[in-house]
């Protein structure tokens, strides 16, 4: 029976709602959503149905201000409507125009939102309040300022005219323009936000403060640039003066949130208005970084017309390119596979226009192939790899280690990017390589030290010989003694000659010909023996035959004065003995066996090179070199232990 009330007074059928009322029926009932038969009438001009339902004044007394689940009463309900007749005949009846829903939204606030004009002299003549906040603080005038602007429903279109009517009755009535929101934000802020052109200019003509900012430091400029209002942003900075350079709470300005929420045609407009390019915020990051690392190519290129340096490290020390990487790998995790595409291309477009900048590195030494390796992206690794990226470049750790993209994966358990590096594109570790590297450095000057060495005894032998002519008869007094000391010096230095000479053959050198080269390169291994035998003394391993024909089966200790000392043997003992125990035990484990730079420098001294060696035949070498330190420290324990004191001399003038 209720529904029937109801849909009587929403069609107006006054006769229908008449016969209920006199049969006694219970005009109080409430629908669904806790309205009255009078809500339903608020949408009628006419108003025979809601004088039948308000001609008792009990009943008048329950529904003329009863509001529904969402705290709108009738008036509220014509208001939004904007049924002039049904508005007047409420206030007429004495409805309360100071009510307000249950977001504390007033009566004004409704007219304003829904552009109803003409109901503005109705409600203020019956003492509506104009000026209260709703529940974000927020009044009337600064719905107000929003009106003039193109809504997103077309539904919501009000007419500007009637937009900047509306608002000009706030400001007729003496209403606060600079009044704050719950942000702390005033209508001038709230008309950047919506691009209302025209009510930023009425604002500004009454003397609304353009210079104001929010909670978070944001002016009206980084309001049009968050919601890309290029044409608003232009109008701020020339005709009211906003600054172009004004930073919020991150030191941001209006610039960087063109970049990051991307609108490009503002940041072309902000760029064209001389804004800094290269500014920094708090964090030491400029627009590039912003434009890399969501992937704006179109903004990156207005940065780079406008000689923005993209370059510049941040306050970690990342530079753009590293922080984009970065930022890769957060886009995978949420699944944003288009923002990691458009990044992609950009890393592409600036490795193409800066081709040796691929290997740049961070304040932790680390290239971009070293920090997509690290987080085990593949995807950006086979980017980077296109891009011209070195698979085996070197970053140098504080310790001295020499680390390569492949060491990073394998160190951050990143298995399939550690598998891709090693298997498809050759990765090796940095220590190796370092290694490799020495050695060929050290062969090749040494190369060029017999080569200088050559050039200079071919040189002497091409100089001319000094011959005196005795035939001549000498003239000068002079010319006896003149002669004498120039076979003196020849003498002296035909004698220098033999010595050089004699002790390039001691050294084994011989004259550089291309096949004494390939000689050196095939033997050089051979030579180091010689030499090595010359300087150390040799133990062998055994006494049997094999170990004499063997010579790699010898352990040479070396007695040089960096171990002529037992506290310095014993040194190098100890280092023996404790990477002897580590080596055990990563063989144990299964692990990597690393040999330290001091245990490789002791190894290469007594002719053993661990590369390509099993481990078994390393740690095997180990304990005998081990033994054969402990033999040598014993001995010389005897050997001081047998010499007789020093005597002074005081004591020896006492014998």
């Amino acid at each position: 029976m209720s529904a029937l009330l109801f849909n009587a007074c929403q069609k107006g059928n006054s006769d229908y709602v008449k016969s209920l009322i006199d049969s006694k029926y219970d005009i109080n009932q409430l629908d669904e959503q806790g309205r009255s038969a009078l809500h339903y009438c608020s949408e009628n001009t006419d108003i025979n149905c809601a004088c039948l339902l308000l001609k008792d004044d009990a009943i008048k007394t329950n529904i003329l201000n009863l509001r529904d689940n969402e705290g709108c009463s009738a008036l509220h309900l014509a208001c939004m409507n904007g049924n002039e007749t049904m508005v007047k005949f409420l206030c007429e009846q004495g409805a309360n125009v100071e009510l307000v829903d249950n977001e504390s939204h007033s009566l004004i606030h409704w007219i304003t939102v829904c552009g109803h004009l003409h109901l503005f002299d109705i409600l203020l003549q019956y003492k509506a309040p104009i000026h209260t906040a709703d529940i974000h603080n927020a009044f009337p005038i600064h719905y107000a300022s929003q009106l003039c602007s193109v809504p997103t429903n077309e539904d919501l279109r009000i007419d500007s005219v009637k937009g900047l009517a509306i608002l000009q009755k706030f400001i007729d009535h003496k209403v606060n323009i600079d009044c704050t929101d719950g942000q702390i934000r005033t209508p001038f802020m709230w008309a950047a936000s919506a691009g209302a052109i025209d009510a930023i200019r009425l604002l500004y003509k009454y003397g609304a403060n353009q210079l104001h900012i929010d909670k978070d430091s944001l002016s009206a400029l980084h309001c049009a640039a968050t919601r890309g209002h290029a044409f608003c942003i232009r109008m701020l900075v020339e005709q009211c003066g906003c600054p172009i350079e004004g930073e919020d709470l991150n030191g941001c300005t209006a610039l960087f949130y063109a970049i990051t929420l991307d609108h490009p045609d503002v940041c072309q407009v902000l760029l064209k208005l001389k804004a800094d390019p290269n500014h920094k915020d708090n964090r030491g990051r400029t627009p590039s970084h912003c434009a890399i690392s969501k992937g704006n190519l179109i903004c990156l290129k207005y940065l780079i017309e406008s000689h923005a340096n993209i370059w510049i490290k941040n306050k970690r020390g990342d530079y753009p390119i590293h922080e984009a990487i970065n930022s890769l790998s957060v886009n995978k995790v949420r699944n944003q596979t288009d923002e990691s595409l458009q990044v992609y291309n950009i890393i592409r477009y600036i490795f193409k226009l800066y081709p040796y900048r691929i290997s740049i590195q961070n304040d932790e030494h680390r290239t971009p192939l070293h920090l997509a390796a690290s987080l085990g992206d593949i995807d950006t690794c086979e980017v980077l790899i296109e891009c011209g990226a070195k698979i085996n470049s070197f970053m140098r750790t504080s310790a001295g280690n020499y680390l390569t993209p492949y060491d990073l994966a394998r160190i951050r358990c990143q298995e399939a990017c550690m598998k891709y590096l090693i298997h498809k594109h050759g990765g090796q570790r940095g220590n190796l390589l370092a290694n490799i590297y020495a050695r060929r450095i050290q062969k090749y000057y040494r190369q060029y030290k017999l080569r200088k060495n050559s050039l200079v005894i071919h040189r002497e032998k091409s100089t001319p010989k000094i011959i005196n002519n005795l035939s001549k008869p000498s003239t000068n007094i002079l010319t006896k003694p003149k002669n004498v000391l120039l076979k003196q010096a020849q003498l002296c230095l035909d004698n220098k000659k033999y010595d050089d000479l004699k002790k390039t053959r001691s050294l084994n050198f011989q004259p550089l010909t291309k096949n004494s080269l390939v000689l050196d390169e095939i033997n050089a291994q051979d030579r180091r023996r010689v030499f090595a035998k010359s300087k150390t003394t040799i133990t062998p391993l055994t006494h049997s035959d094999e170990a004499k024909l063997d010579p790699t089966n010898k352990i040479i200790i070396h007695t040089s004065n960096s171990i002529s000392t037992s506290n310095k043997l014993y040194e190098r003992r100890k280092l023996l003995a404790e990477e002897l125990h580590k080596l055990k035990q990563a063989r144990l484990h299964h692990h990597y066996i690393v040999i330290n730079r001091p245990l490789y420098k002791i190894l290469i001294e007594n002719a053993f090179n661990p590369q390509n060696r099993r481990a078994d035949e390393i740690e095997k070498y180990l304990e005998t070199l081990l033994k054969a330190y402990d033999t040598e420290l014993e001995a010389i324990r005897k050997r001081t232990r047998s010499v007789p004191p020093k005597l002074n001399r005081r004591t020896s003038q006492l014998l």
